[in-house]
């Protein structure tokens, strides 16, 4: 994401994660700039139906929700963003994501078909700051949107999955940690719960709600990781992923990660030797 005419270049809850995960590949996405090749189907298929969510909250909130009307928005903008270059598991992917889909989406209109959102896609842009310990990163501001706010002080995460969720990962999750921040440096006040709606796209897709609670504790580890996550970037500190496993796998950046010390080593470097990178040597099983 670029923001034109920053006073302070911004921060998101995407290139903090990033950078947690493997901070070689933050290096090639958000320092070089390295475009996707191809766009992996569950982040396409995940655009789309948090999109068609957004449409049927904006209905909520400001008229009558028509589940059909979203259902077809969702069909259309489905068949225009998978025209391009998908990466697709195989040749029936397609269809079926199409299906489940249009299932996910009728399911969560029917689950909040009594319930009123006050704020949808509520963007900010906040100094980072923690208010209990004083911390405060001067050279960047944390962006994002908050998926909705419904009624009661409640936020709602929107989250596409391919499995139903664990407890523990929703309590730990820093995205749900920034947008309670985020509520209480808005409103001056603790929101009263977060929910997360999970739409699940098994083989018979199915939504589940869990809900989960941050305390001011919480917001500090928040921050402080963020501070020195920053600090780590300002000295080019960009080492790839040191465990592998699922993120390398479904990476978009394996052509340009080092396998070995031959020839694709001294491929990478003479990339990025230019912009001050500290990368020299790494070896992987």
């Amino acid at each position: 994401m670029r923001i034109p005419k920053e006073e302070r270049p911004h921060f998101s809850y995407s290139q903090l994660v990033c950078y947690l995960q493997c901070p070689l590949q933050y290096h090639f996405q958000y320092e070089l700039g390295i475009a996707w090749e191809q766009t992996p189907s569950a982040v396409i298929f995940g655009s789309c139906v948090h999109d068609a969510v957004e449409v049927a909250n904006l209905n909520l909130m400001y008229g009558e929700l028509d589940p059909n009307a979203v259902i077809k928005d969702f069909i259309k903008h489905w068949e225009e963003v998978t025209d391009g270059e998908v990466l697709w598991k195989d040749e029936f992917e397609k269809d079926e994501l199409l299906i489940k889909g249009k299932a996910l989406i009728e399911l969560y209109c029917d689950a909040v078909k009594e319930d009123r959102p006050t704020e949808v896609e509520l963007p900010f842009r906040l100094p980072i700051i923690d208010p209990k310990t004083g911390i405060f990163l001067s050279s960047r501001d944390f962006v994002g949107k908050i998926d909705a706010i419904f009624a009661g002080d409640t936020i709602v995460e929107i989250k596409t999955t391919s499995r139903s969720p664990v407890q523990q990962e929703v309590d730990q999750n820093l995205q749900l940690t920034l947008y309670s921040w985020a509520y209480r440096m808005l409103y001056g006040q603790p929101e009263t719960s977060i929910k997360v709606v999970n739409l699940v796209k098994t083989k018979v897709p199915k939504l589940v709600v869990t809900e989960t609670h941050r305390s001011e504790r919480d917001h500090s580890w928040l921050i402080a990781t963020t501070t020195q996550v920053v600090r780590a970037i300002g000295q080019k500190i960009f080492y790839p992923n040191p465990i592998g496993g699922f993120g390398c796998f479904n990476c978009q950046y394996q052509q340009y990660c080092i396998e070995d010390n031959g020839s694709e080593h001294n491929f990478l470097r003479s990339k990025v030797s230019g912009v001050g990178s500290p990368v020299e040597s790494y070896a992987r099983d």
